[in-house]
């Protein structure tokens, strides 16, 4: 998809970015917690799902491209929420480098 096809009535679906932080806690253990960075909106496409037997559990894992404007403050760290689920980011393409659209890769379903 290219960046001069995306319409302001396609991104309909909204989705809260959210910050990572690390706090270092008694003993030198790591607490990450996620504070709201910012609420947009976005277009959001299945990519791929799938099931793996791993430690006799079930993993299921899914794969989302979201498409939202143009921001300059997201990083892979963040996290992106989307109808009360979180999906990690694994890739940002700021597509074009036109500075107008973000097309954003995400994992569902791991550990975050």
């Amino acid at each position: 998809m290219k960046c001069c096809d995306i319409t302001a009535g396609m991104l309909r679906e909204p989705i809260e970015i959210q910050q990572q932080s690390i706090t270092v806690g008694v003993g030198g253990a790591r607490d990450i917690s996620y504070t709201k960075r910012a609420d947009v909106r976005g277009m959001v496409k299945p990519l791929s799902g799938s099931e793996r037997l791993y430690a006799d559990r079930l993993d299921a894992t899914t794969r989302y491209r979201v498409v939202i404007r143009y921001r300059s403050d997201i990083v892979e760290s963040d996290r992106l929420i989307i109808r009360s689920k979180a999906y990690q980011i694994r890739f940002i393409n700021n597509m074009e480098f036109r500075d107008k659209f973000l097309e954003i890769d995400l994992d569902g379903g791991v550990a975050t």
